[in-house]
């Protein structure tokens, strides 16, 4: 049986992934796939996406995605991405995008971490509250009225 769609990366990419997994800090035996999601929302959060270099190939296996909740958050990108929610009928169009906000992402958390170690995960955290309030609290007073 065919395994399916994998998330896929480039080898410099991989070296990243694989680096903050085995620091000694916030991203220590993370598994990749919520490495991938934590990289996938920074470069969300950054607005950019980077192209795939030629060389990529698929890293992450669906049975992995698919035991997540990695695959929903994905699609919700996608949608938003798109704005429109027949972009779900292609996987390689939805993993696409969300592969090139990762490959952002991977790389500004790599920087960041370098630059502010393990107070990262404070930085997060507060990112985290501030997105809450300014973008889901707002869209739950909206819905109230």
């Amino acid at each position: 049986m065919a395994e399916g769609r994998r998330i896929i990366y480039d080898d410099e990419d991989k070296q990243i992934y694989d680096k903050l997994r085995a620091s000694t800090g916030i991203f220590n035996k993370l598994d990749i796939i919520d490495l991938f999601a934590i990289a996938l929302i920074y470069g969300k959060k950054a607005g950019r996406r980077s192209e795939l270099g030629k060389g990529a190939v698929g890293r992450v296996r669906e049975s992995t995605i698919r035991n997540s909740n990695v695959k929903d958050l994905m699609m919700v990108i996608a949608v938003e991405e798109t704005g429109n929610m027949d972009v779900l009928s292609d996987p390689n169009e939805y993993f696409r995008i969300c592969e090139e906000y990762a490959k952002t992402g991977i790389h500004l958390l790599e920087q960041d971490y370098i630059e502010n170690g393990d107070e990262l995960l404070n930085d997060l955290e507060m990112e985290m509250f501030e997105y809450y309030d300014d973008v889901i609290a707002e869209d739950i007073s909206e819905d109230a009225e």
